[in-house]
């Protein structure tokens, strides 16, 4: 009896260890497909039309990772972290700041990235694929702005919002 005892005693003591997603991890921002027919006003080079299938890694990146407070912009990345925040984070540097939180489906097909900043929105990354170090998956309704110039959901001189959306795939690659 006193064994069963001393043995309950030491089972209520074990703390249950925290398991940790694979998903949890610094990812940087490889690459970004258009699956719609963008229109887009760019400053110096005017109007664009970005056909589906055209690389959209540099308009996407920016505005992913424009809010990042790095010293230098191409070392903004992403950090999912064990307690589903997400930091934007500066490799090779000391800046970092919350971005918002990250959910992830039961079957693991969907991760929405709730992004609170620099403007609050839900980024649902569907069909998502994630194998060894990458991530991917589509977002059917990433912010973009009409025009380039004017911060995104900027009212437009002439009337109109500065804000479309576009089908857009996209991949991310683990930080070793």
């Amino acid at each position: 009896m006193l064994a069963a005892i001393g043995l309950l005693l030491v089972t209520c003591d074990k703390k249950e260890e925290e398991t940790i997603d694979p998903l949890v991890g610094t990812y940087t921002f490889t690459s970004a497909t258009f699956n719609d027919t963008v229109r887009m006003k760019v400053p110096i080079i005017g109007n664009i039309i970005l056909l589906p299938g055209t690389n959209g890694s540099d308009f996407v990146s920016q505005g992913l990772l424009g809010a990042a407070p790095c010293d230098d912009s191409t070392n903004a990345a992403v950090e999912l972290r064990n307690d589903k925040t997400t930091y934007y984070v500066c490799l090779n540097e000391t800046n970092e700041e919350q971005m918002g939180t990250w959910i992830i489906n039961t079957e693991r097909t969907e991760l929405i990235l709730n992004i609170s900043n620099p403007q609050p929105f839900s980024l649902n990354i569907s069909s998502l694929n994630i194998t060894g170090n990458e991530f991917s998956g589509t977002v059917e309704n990433f912010p973009l702005p009409v025009d380039a110039s004017y911060p995104l959901g900027d009212p437009l001189p002439g009337g109109g919002i500065n804000y479309q959306t576009s089908s857009v795939d996209l991949t991310f690659t683990k930080v070793p």
